[in-house]
């Protein structure tokens, strides 16, 4: 049972992870040593579904119980208190590098190590500086947008460190997804079947898009995690040094206030909330289940 509820709790980390900005869903996963379960039981769905699903369950319940924390809490108390918030959320990051150090031990460290990490630090610090484009919303090449954005936010939630909302800023195609989004959430509001039913081709698009770049990507990274582990971990660890800075340089960007004009308690209250958050992160990154093997 505490097993279980242990798996779930990781779970809602990183559906908490999916929706905070600066922050990825899969990078959290890797952190708390349930990334490679979650990649596994991806690469066999299409063999042994039911299976795959049962191996995973418990995560699947946290993250859909993180992404309802996110959006009905985080995203109050972000725009109520943003300093606190982040400093929390940066709390839960580096609470993780003491255990992705023992991740990535390997009987000799060669330069190419180091020059993944290196790569993926300044594969993060460019996302700082993208600033979205414009996108064609007419006939087929809509149709094929459509499918694109949920190609790309399902890559963006298997790779570690890819923000899917910066992805597709980057790519113009934000706006596709808030408007599809939006006009159905509105229609089912107003039970307006009839809008209901003509945007139901856009979201299976939408939904084809997301499982063909879940299953291709899942099996690339299930290849890279099982053939070049070390390098993988070196890379997030990258990743994971460098998130603090990419999340306080966008933080004014992502609430209304002027964070900059916090009153000093709110340092003191994100500075405790900080230290929480490396204790929590390190714990749960350091629990052991009930097979005596660290998950």
């Amino acid at each position: 049972m505490m097993k279980n509820i242990i798996k779930i709790i990781k779970g809602s980390f990183v559906g908490m992870g999916s929706i905070l900005p600066g922050i990825s869903g899969s990078m959290v996963a890797a952190i708390l040593k349930i990334y490679q379960d979650l990649i596994d039981a991806l690469n066999d769905f299409l063999k042994a579904p039911i299976k795959s699903i049962k191996s995973v369950w418990q995560y699947i319940v946290g993250v859909l119980i993180g992404f309802m924390i996110g959006f009905v809490f985080i995203n109050f108390f972000y725009e109520l208190a943003p300093i606190p918030i982040t400093f929390l959320f940066i709390g839960f990051i580096l609470g993780a590098i003491p255990s992705l150090i023992k991740e990535i031990k390997t009987d000799k460290y060669k330069w190419h190590h180091f020059f993944v990490m290196l790569v993926a630090i300044l594969f993060m610090i460019g996302f700082i500086f993208i600033t979205e484009t414009e996108s064609t919303q007419s006939g087929f090449i809509y149709y094929l947008s459509v499918f694109l954005v949920g190609v790309i936010y399902a890559v963006a939630l298997i790779i570690p460190g890819l923000s899917g909302s910066t992805m597709l800023m980057a790519f113009g195609y934000f706006q596709i997804l808030i408007t599809l989004v939006d006009e159905i959430a509105v229609a089912f509001v107003n039970l307006d079947f009839s809008t209901i039913v003509s945007q139901l081709p856009m979201l299976a698009l939408l939904i084809l898009g997301a499982l063909v770049g879940l299953i291709l990507v899942g099996k690339l990274m299930h290849y890279l995690l099982h053939h070049y582990k070390a390098h993988f971990y070196f890379a997030v660890l990258g990743i994971v040094l460098i998130s603090p800075f990419n999340v306080l340089f966008t933080l004014q960007d992502n609430t209304s206030a002027n964070v900059f004009q916090s009153a000093w308690y709110m340092y003191v209250i994100g500075a405790i909330l900080f230290l929480f958050g490396i204790f929590i992160t390190y714990k749960i990154s350091h629990t052991k289940n009930y097979e005596g093997e660290i998950k």
